[in-house]
């Protein structure tokens, strides 16, 4: 009885043995079209070939997002897919009628550092950037 106790004990202070998972990193930050905050979006952190880490997404408001440490995206490298609502498209489009409509959608390649936290922004281009830059 004393073994089956010690062993017991011994168990409870090693664990059962399995692999812990990363933590989480709580990320936050803006999503920026031309030189405004976008209104309503969405972020999508999908881990990149060799990354274990799940698919973290969240809402942007007011042009930010933020994830905590209970649900953010682990440590690793990922394609980062912002989706713009269709009343961020309106808005934009009503405060400027002779730009073009921005996109709807665009991609990011990103690296979530091993940290507590961690700050990441993104910016689309407005069509009058992209043309300047291309001459």
């Amino acid at each position: 009885m004393r073994l089956a106790l010690m062993l017991l004990g011994l168990l409870t202070l090693t664990g059962c043995g399995g692999k812990a998972e990363p933590r989480r990193v709580a990320v936050r930050g803006s999503v920026i079209v031309g030189d405004k905050l976008v209104p309503d979006a969405t972020v999508r952190f999908l881990p990149e070939p060799g990354n274990t880490g799940p698919v973290a997404w969240t809402s942007v408001s007011g042009g930010l997002y933020n994830f905590t440490k209970l649900d953010g995206p682990y440590p690793g490298k990922y394609k980062v897919s912002v989706n713009l609502e269709l009343s961020s498209v309106s808005k934009i489009a009503s405060e400027d009628p002779n730009a073009p409509p921005p996109p709807t959608q665009w991609e990011q390649l990103v690296t979530v550092p091993d940290r507590e936290s961690a700050t990441q922004h993104f910016l689309w281009k407005s069509a009058d950037e992209l043309k300047a830059e291309s001459k």
